[in-house]
């Protein structure tokens, strides 16, 4: 606490030598971008769903199983003079994706991010990034009151169907805190970082709405010269908030989760390579742990899962700058 008031003090002592309008009167750097492509399959459909498709209309609702997709994009790039050998970085980007033939899977995307540096090897980095609405596909509303308690819609006659079928739509929102300072060793430092994120559904499915803590602390050893190591440990806690909550959907099955990850990764460059300009290897384990106890949701109940992932991977440039 001494240290973060002593900095604080140090920075504004610097910062009143300029006057403010000065520092904030820069340059704004931007960038912009266009693609254009075609999804065979904007909705993630089985092949057996493809089938069904034809005669169920329904599953589509205002959609075509194919589209072209048109993505734009904005970024902002601000670096205003704030404090003395200390540089603020402040970055904005907005996405804009179009399905054609789609008249729900369009959908923004927005991120602000503010570095801030604070010494060698030390920032402060703040980010929050959301999207607020992207069409999944058509699914079975369990709450909908023409539904009968079963897990299939086998029971309906072809009438009633289409009527338990509505559009299914996702947000992301994330908040990120991170700070980074050197360790004893040149050239090295750690990590630490926390993160928020609101996974959550429109008002039919929100039995499947979460919100995660995750925490991560890494480090990043380069004192080797050509030699590049790091590694980092997480921890993530999902919590299923709507669990319970009355509607007849969230009373037999919690979604909620634990999961530990440890990932490493060491890379060399050409020093030690004589065709590539870099190569490294990575690994990752990952244990997942539901929550749920309930003898009503044998989905999650006592259920876990051990991921494990090794990756090779090679750079080499193929012309000069």
């Amino acid at each position: 606490m001494i240290r973060i008031l002593l900095i604080t003090t140090f920075f504004l002592q610097i910062g009143l030598s300029i006057p403010l309008l000065n520092r904030l009167l820069v340059p704004v750097y931007y960038s912009t971008s266009f693609t254009y492509g075609y999804d065979s399959n904007i909705l993630k459909f089985s092949d057996e769903e493809k089938s069904d498709s034809e005669a169920e209309v329904w599953l589509l609702g205002d959609n075509e199983l194919s589209s072209s997709v048109v993505k734009t994009g904005l970024s902002l790039k601000y670096i205003p003079y704030i404090f003395k050998n200390h540089d603020t970085h402040l970055n904005a980007k907005l996405n804009y994706s179009n399905f054609l033939n789609s008249l729900d899977k369009k959908y923004i995307s927005y991120s602000v991010k503010l570095s801030q540096h604070l010494g060698p090897y030390e920032w402060l980095k703040l980010s929050h990034s959301l999207l607020p609405g992207l069409y999944l596909r058509e699914y079975i509303d369990r709450d909908n009151p023409i539904y009968y308690p079963s897990e299939s819609s086998v029971d309906f006659d072809s009438s009633s169907v289409s009527e338990l079928y509505t559009s299914s739509f996702f947000s992301n929102q994330l908040s990120h805190i991170q700070y980074s300072n050197s360790i004893p060793l040149k050239k090295s430092y750690y990590s630490i970082s926390y993160s928020n994120q609101k996974q959550f559904y429109n008002g039919e499915f929100t039995e499947f709405d979460l919100e995660m803590n995750n925490y991560k602390i890494g480090i990043f050893i380069r004192n080797i010269p050509h030699v590049k190591v790091s590694a980092n440990i997480s921890k993530s806690v999902a919590d299923n908030v709507t669990f319970q909550d009355g509607h007849i959907s969230s009373q037999t099955k919690d979604r909620g989760f634990e999961q530990n990850r440890i990932w490493a990764s060491i890379s060399i460059d050409e020093k030690y390579s004589q065709f590539f300009n870099e190569m490294g290897i990575s690994t990752s384990i990952e244990n997942r742990t539901f929550s749920s106890n309930l003898q009503s949701d044998p989905l999650h109940k006592g259920r876990s899962h051990r991921d494990q992932k090794v990756s090779l991977w090679m750079k080499k440039q193929i012309s000069k700058k």
